[in-house]
């Protein structure tokens, strides 16, 4: 079994191969063990199959409602969408994180300048 560790800036990351999980993630059920799946899924380090496992998450897709509503009661847990983040005790940088937000400044710049 794997040890659960807690951080309340994320709604579930697997950092190193610990997996973190806002402690209060237990009050939905259903969500809290699709994260956890999602989650033990992860390799230790970056790889094709984390970029492809975060892209294509079929984990949660029957508890979006749960996720949503999670973030908008936790929304410190949105910290974790940002490419350096404080989980638990450590510091993380998201290659995976910058590359996306990298994308989408582009896409708005570009959509913004040709209106």
């Amino acid at each position: 079994m794997v040890k659960l560790n807690y951080s309340r800036n994320t709604i579930g990351c697997n950092v190193g191969g610990k997996i973190f999980i806002h402690p209060e993630l237990y009050e939905y059920p259903e969500l809290y063990h699709a994260v956890v799946a999602h989650e033990k899924k992860h390799t230790k380090s970056i790889s094709k199959k984390d970029i492809a496992l975060d892209l294509f998450n079929d984990d949660l897709r029957g508890c979006k409602g749960s996720f949503y509503r999670f973030l908008l009661t936790h929304p410190r847990t949105m910290l974790g969408y940002l490419p350096l983040s404080k989980v638990g005790k450590y510091w993380c940088f998201d290659i995976q994180l910058l590359v996306a937000w990298i994308f989408a400044i582009i896409v708005i710049s570009y959509v913004g300048v040709n209106l």
